[in-house]
């Protein structure tokens, strides 16, 4: 039950926080994968932070508080057995990974982190307080401003020639001001009736552009409908097409397994992989299906099975398991007074086969 640790930015992130950078934290998990273990996660933090960052799956945590460091497997309450069993694998192999840490802990809740908790483990004190840093205030002073004055010393004829050219002057400015403004008014006039003109013919361009875009979207619109339709249409006629032929295919295994069990032979027999009976392991397995009676023998050459699973009046359901571990032609049996065992064949034929014969046991009464 190996694990995939190839994920480069694992070991980028451990760098940095083991070498003491601002990253100290770091949360590894699955990706709906079954064994490719991948960074979720990283941050400067610290475990608070790292709290906030757990779901409710397996995941792998490595964590700096000082100079020293936690390895964390956090398995949630809600994760199925098997799955739980993976993670005590795996968890060895990332502590194999993260070498520098000091302890590892378990964990099933984020309540199961606190601060006091992972310190005391640590057998660290309480955090110094830091001090705090003051600001100053500088005040920049306004400097005073002294305007010197002069006294003046003109005579009265000068005062009065120089007051009448300075009237004379204003004139003239104010005619030149006012003839500049006519002509600017002129152009400003004739400028906008020439942008309105540029903008009613922009604003007809752009109807007959967006008219023309409106009908062609119509026509896209149309077109895609109808090629969904028609798919839908041909998606639902091969799903019934398959479900009619899976059907005769059952129909046909379990009339032939009916003929086999009232001629007293094997119904059916081959290799498959098993997992149940309180072991949470895999175990690859040859069996073989008798009567009502599904034996397990440890390879096709034992006369004696090592196990066996008694079916009529016991079986209450046949369903896929691929969702739950992960594995291609997987399913799960289960039985009315045991756990449930969960089985993978090696190609979905098998698969196929052996479902077909354990569902003609299904009973829900």
């Amino acid at each position: 039950m190996s694990c995939d640790l190839s994920d480069l930015a694992i070991s980028e992130a451990y760098d940095e926080i083991v070498s003491g950078q601002e990253t100290n934290w770091l949360i590894l998990g699955y990706h709906d994968t079954r064994d490719k273990i991948s960074l979720y996660s990283k941050g400067s933090g610290g475990l608070d932070e790292l709290r906030n960052n757990l779901k409710e799956e397996v995941l792998y945590g490595f964590l700096r508080i000082e100079n020293r460091f936690v390895l964390l497997t956090y398995v949630s309450e809600q994760v199925s057995g098997v799955r739980r069993a993976r993670a005590l694998v795996h968890g060895r192999a990332v502590g194999a990974l993260f070498k520098a840490h000091q302890i590892q802990i378990n964990a099933s809740t984020p309540n199961d982190l606190t601060e006091t908790n992972v310190r005391n483990r640590l057998k660290l004190g309480d955090p110094a307080d830091s001090p705090s840093t003051q600001k100053r205030l500088n005040s920049t002073p306004s400097p005073t401003a002294q305007s010197p004055s002069s006294p003046k010393s003109l005579n009265q004829e000068a005062e009065l020639g120089e007051a009448a050219n300075k009237q004379e002057s204003e004139r003239r400015a104010q005619e030149e001001a006012e003839r500049q403004s006519r002509e600017k008014g002129e152009r400003d006039a004739a400028d906008r009736r020439k942008a309105e003109q540029v903008a009613r013919e922009a604003a007809q361009r752009r109807a007959l552009e967006e008219a023309e875009k409106k009908k062609n979207e119509a026509l896209e619109q149309e077109r895609r409908e109808k090629a969904a339709a028609e798919a839908k249409i041909k998606a639902e006629n091969d799903r019934k097409a398959r479900e009619e032929a899976e059907r005769k295919r059952t129909e046909e295994l379990r009339s032939k397994f009916a003929e086999l069990e009232k001629s007293g032979k094997v119904t059916l027999s081959g290799y498959i992989t098993v997992q149940g009976g309180g072991v949470y392991f895999w175990k690859r397995r040859f069996f073989e299906l008798r009567g009502k009676t599904l034996y397990l023998f440890r390879d096709e050459t034992d006369k004696l099975p090592i196990s066996k699973l008694e079916l009529d009046g016991q079986v209450t359901g046949v369903t896929d398991a691929q969702s739950e571990v992960l594995i291609l032609n997987s399913f799960k049996v289960d039985f009315r007074s045991s756990e449930p065992y969960y089985f993978f064949s090696d190609d979905k034929k098998d698969k196929e086969s052996f479902v077909a014969a354990i569902g003609r046991y299904v009973s829900t009464k």
